[in-house]
């Protein structure tokens, strides 16, 4: 056990009570249409959803603003930010853990996969070790706060396998039978593709943000070209063979050309994150592999690394997910851009890339949408000019901000 905390016993975790709960005063989106509406809770499921405002004396007025369902977050790094917050400080990782959760339900996500990265994606000694000591305190950190009843969101785990590092295998076969763990990714950072397609780019990039020589960079891209050459793919073989007997959802990362989505698909993936290339996204979509992309790039306008924009993607039909990435704020306010000129989302497809799509992706058929008999996970927000607010967030009907 890597925690040792005052706290009930994790076999009897803390429960909050559910109520019956009426929300009124705000315009409800729905998967297809949007109107002013009314939502019943009864048990913490969605028990009727009718239009116009309720007349009951106990109904909670929402006073406008929007109510939509509670955020699905299927790729955020906000976790591991919290826990490692500067090269060599490790936090405190219960308390890095209900930070975390606390800034994600403020964002109005209810179900959060916090990603945690395996294998080096720097081949940097530093970050290689820091990372590898925090993923075993974060799985601790999240089943211990999970089980007590300390977090607000629902919290599952999404491992990151860095491919072209030789101890990723084992890695994450210390995690795999993990039930938390509900969404794998294969991921190969070596420059010369996908995300560093310009080798000397990257070499240069290298040299100024870890302070190699320039020996050391040019041994350590030709390792790391080597790697991705060797190792990659039988680490890659191995990692999905494992998730596929789990029968977890499996994710591409930084998909560049057709070919790379060809592969994906061929070996069982079903999510294609942050495709760099129009093409890549269009193949994709022919093969029917979700688009993920992050919520950033779309309120930016741009992708932090210069690769395709997901406004793009989105205004071509090619876009079928939007995850916080590394900002939680980010999905609320990145699907109302989805709305406006020039990409034209009604506000239900929008509202459904961070909500009913993510969870449809990873085979959460509970939640994700308004409708009877769903999960009673919302979030109401107001607009200030074109910035939403969360006002308030309910996880199966308990309000819990």
């Amino acid at each position: 056990m890597l925690l040792e905390i005052n706290a009930p016993s994790r076999s009897k975790p803390a429960k909050r009570a559910v109520k019956e709960l009426t929300l009124t005063g705000a315009r409800l989106v729905l998967p297809d249409e949007t109107f002013e509406g009314t939502v019943h809770i009864k048990g913490g499921l969605i028990s009727d959803v009718s239009a116009g405002r309720s007349s009951l004396q106990a109904a909670v007025d929402l006073e406008g603003g929007f109510l939509l369902p509670g955020l699905v977050d299927l790729h955020t790094d906000n976790v591991e930010k919290h826990a490692l917050p500067r090269a060599g400080v490790i936090w405190d990782p219960l308390s890095a853990v209900a930070t975390h959760d606390a800034v994600v339900i403020s964002a109005g996500i209810t179900t959060v996969f916090d990603s945690l990265s395996l294998g080096s994606m720097t081949r940097d000694n530093t970050s290689r070790s820091d990372r590898a000591r925090i993923v075993p305190l974060i799985v601790e950190a999240v089943g211990t706060a999970q089980d007590l009843g300390l977090l607000r969101a629902d919290h599952f785990l999404h491992l990151r396998c860095e491919i072209t590092d030789e101890d990723v295998v084992s890695a994450f076969k210390s995690h795999a039978e993990n039930p938390l763990v509900k969404l794998v990714s294969v991921m190969d950072h070596a420059p010369g593709h996908r995300q560093s397609p310009q080798v000397d780019r990257f070499r240069a990039m290298q040299i100024r943000d870890y302070g190699w020589s320039e020996e050391d960079a040019d041994r350590r891209v030709a390792e790391w070209v080597e790697a991705s050459r060797t190792i990659g793919p039988r680490n890659q073989e191995t990692i999905i063979a494992r998730a596929r007997a789990r029968q977890l959802p499996i994710a591409s990362h930084d998909d560049e050309t057709p070919e790379h989505v060809r592969e994906a698909s061929v070996a069982g993936v079903t999510i294609s994150e942050f495709p760099t290339t129009r093409t890549a996204a269009e193949t994709a979509h022919s093969l029917g592999v979700r688009v993920l992309m992050g919520a950033p790039n779309v309120v930016r306008g741009l992708s932090h690394s210069g690769n395709v924009s997901a406004r793009e993607l989105a205004m071509t039909g090619h876009l079928d997910i939007l995850a916080s990435d590394y900002v939680p704020a980010s999905m609320l306010h990145g699907a109302l851009r989805l709305t406006r000129e020039p990409i034209g989302l009604s506000l239900p497809s929008a509202i459904a890339t961070i909500s009913l799509n993510p969870a449809l992706a990873t085979n959460l058929s509970d939640r994700g949408a308004i409708k009877i008999g769903a999960r009673a996970d919302l979030c109401h927000f107001i607009e200030i000019g074109d910035v939403p607010l969360v006002r308030g967030v309910w996880k199966e009907g308990a309000r819990v901000f």
